[in-house]
């Protein structure tokens, strides 16, 4: 990704934060933001730019900690053992600005029902579908088979304006088959030509999501995570 690509990604991500748009520029120190209303800890970490957005008790606890360490969940849950914390992630950030390579053979059934994208979800374990949220997306593109049932769908929501972020979901049954591949190529590629680029998410300890990322061209340049603790305890 060229240097304009990345200054865009970083807008995007200083605006989704709160932050300055020039937050996450290339500059030594985290950038930081304390809200008093909040009840997470958001932790960035985008090509050794870092931002750290939350409670102001605790970005005190969290300010001694290494970038590294902020994005291991034991740790983050460990500044708020007092609390009833719970984290989220650590997510994998990957990103695209370069179209897909065309695919050879028959070209796939595409579906845009979201009909199709509910009927996809329903086969594939929860966790999956509570990650991807595909049928909440603002666009999305269903792989029909032979008998016009969903197998692979990809899909994407605006991003701060300047961002696609992607998810891919594919059934149980078609998996290791390319198709989840081939469904993230097309999305990406209508993301590309509405003049987003495109961002992936994969949790860092699901091996198969950072594949099919890499196998749809897209390059791992950041990590995500959260803390959130409950409201009953602030």
């Amino acid at each position: 990704m060229d240097p304009h690509h990345l200054d865009i990604v970083r807008l995007a991500w200083s605006r989704e934060l709160g932050l300055a748009d020039d937050a996450l520029t290339d500059r030594p120190g985290r950038a930081t933001r304390a809200d008093p209303e909040a009840d997470t800890l958001r932790f960035l970490d985008l090509r050794g730019t870092t931002a750290m957005v939350g409670p102001d008790w605790i970005l005190r606890r969290a300010e001694r900690l290494s970038d590294r360490d902020l994005t291991e969940p034991a740790t983050l849950l460990a500044l708020v053992q007092d609390r009833s914390g719970r984290c989220s992630g650590p997510l994998t950030l990957w990103f695209t600005s370069d179209y897909q390579e065309p695919a050879t053979g028959r070209p796939p059934v595409v579906s845009d029902d979201r009909g199709h994208v509910r009927e996809l979800e329903t086969a594939c374990p929860p966790d999956d579908v509570t990650e991807a949220h595909l049928s909440t997306r603002d666009r999305w593109f269903t792989i029909l088979d032979d008998a016009q049932q969903p197998v692979s769908s990809a899909g994407y929501s605006e991003f701060q304006g300047f961002v696609a972020d992607v998810a891919v979901l594919t059934a149980p049954l078609f998996r290791c088959r390319g198709l989840g591949t081939q469904a993230a190529g097309i999305a990406t590629d209508d993301a590309l030509d509405s003049g987003l680029i495109a961002q992936f998410r994969a949790p860092r300890d699901a091996p198969a999501s950072r594949r099919l990322a890499a196998r749809s061209g897209y390059r791992e340049l950041g990590t995500y995570i959260e803390v959130t603790v409950a409201r009953s305890t602030l």
